[in-house]
C-alpha cells in the first residue's frame, strides 16, 4: 500500500479539525436547550465518523479502508450540513432554538456546508488517486 496523497492527507487533517470544531459549536449552540435529540445526534455521529476517517486514512502502516473511511465521513457531514442549510434557508431569519442570531446562523451553515464540500472533493481526488488494490 502507498502512503497517502497529499489531497488526502489535507482532507485527513481538515476532518480532524472540523471534528472537533463540529463538536464544540454544538454544545455551545444547544447548551440548555438541546431540543428533539436526532436533530443534534446526527452532528456527533458526524465527528465521529470524522475522527474515524482521519485516524484511518493517516494510518501507519497505511490501510487500504482509510480513503474510503474518509470519503464516507465526509459525504455524510456534507450531506447533512446540505439539509441544515436549506432548511435553515427555508425558514431565514426565523427564530430557532439556541443563542444565535438565526440569519448569522443560516449564513454560518452555509460557509461550513462549503467546508465540507471541499472535504468531500479533496478525499475523492486523494482515493482517486491511489492504487486501492492492494
Amino acid at each position: 500500500m502507498t502512503s497517502p496523497t497529499r489531497a488526502l492527507v489535507v482532507s485527513a487533517r481538515l476532518a480532524l479539525g472540523f471534528a472537533i470544531f463540529l463538536a464544540l459549536a454544538e454544545i455551545r449552540r444547544n447548551w440548555g436547550d438541546w431540543g428533539y435529540w436526532p436533530f443534534w445526534v446526527v452532528d456527533y455521529i458526524a465527528v465521529a465518523l470524522l475522527l474515524a476517517g482521519w485516524r484511518k486514512a493517516l494510518a501507519s502502516p497505511p490501510s487500504p479502508r482509510g480513503p474510503g473511511i474518509l470519503c464516507g465521513a465526509w459525504g455524510f457531514t456534507c450531506a447533512m450540513f446540505y439539509a441544515s442549510f436549506f432548511s435553515h434557508l427555508q425558514h431565514f431569519g426565523a427564530p430557532d432554538h439556541g443563542p444565535d442570531d438565526p440569519i448569522a446562523l443560516t449564513i454560518t451553515i452555509g460557509g461550513l456546508f462549503v467546508f465540507t464540500i471541499i472535504g468531500f472533493a479533496l478525499a475523492l481526488a486523494g482515493a482517486g488517486s491511489r492504487s486501492l488494490r492492494s
